[in-house]
């Protein structure tokens, strides 16, 4: 039989190591999905500022 190796389930390379995602398709998910996060922020602060509320600061 043959034998069937591991793929990336973003990328398709072999060998993803222990996850099905290799690290680089990881770290671009994971970048990608803080961008996502900035931009919700950033848009619900400038909603409020619209409405006359100060965003909360950090």
């Amino acid at each position: 039989m043959t034998e069937q190796k591991r793929r990336c389930m973003v990328c398709g390379k072999p060998d993803p190591g222990e996850d099905s995602i290799c690290p680089v398709c990881k770290a671009l998910i994971r970048g990608e999905a803080l961008d996502h996060q900035k931009q919700i922020k950033k848009d619900a602060d400038r909603e409020l500022h619209k409405e006359g509320s100060d965003p909360l600061k950090k």
